[in-house]
């Protein structure tokens, strides 16, 4: 890091990249936690019977500004400079449950496919079967 950090600010030690090297795992735990934020607010607006079409716009737009967090932290993490597996890991676990909140809120399926699967899931009890 240090050859790589000179270049950068070779004038002002700590330079502004070891500072946001330093600073990175907090920020981006502090990013992943936000997610708990996003669960209560789905369990408030649209863990309902009926959600709002504006409410799940604005979820929609909330997860993917998060996920576009979650994509620089992603590069970040990755550079060999940072060198951090368990904040690395962390990331890639959020953004997985992202990725899964976008799949679960806003991918439409057709009721046929849906039906389907709860059969398949769920099959009919066959003849003799406990009741």
């Amino acid at each position: 890091m240090d050859s790589f950090t000179t270049t950068v600010d070779i004038d002002n030690p700590p330079s502004l990249l070891e500072r946001f090297v330093s600073d990175f795992p907090a920020n981006a735990g502090e990013w992943s936690r936000s997610v708990n934020k996003l669960n209560r607010w789905e369990e408030e607006y649209l863990l309902v019977d009926d959600p709002d079409m504006e409410r799940l716009a604005e979820h929609r737009k909330r997860v993917e500004g998060l996920m576009f967090m979650g994509q620089l932290c992603a590069i970040v993490a990755a550079h060999p400079i940072l060198g951090d597996a368990e904040t690395a890991r962390m990331v890639t676990a959020t953004l997985e449950v992202l990725r899964n909140k976008l799949q679960m809120f806003h991918r439409t399926m057709a009721r046929e496919r849906a039906e389907a699967i709860l059969k398949e899931v769920f099959p009919e009890p066959g003849p003799g079967a406990a009741r």
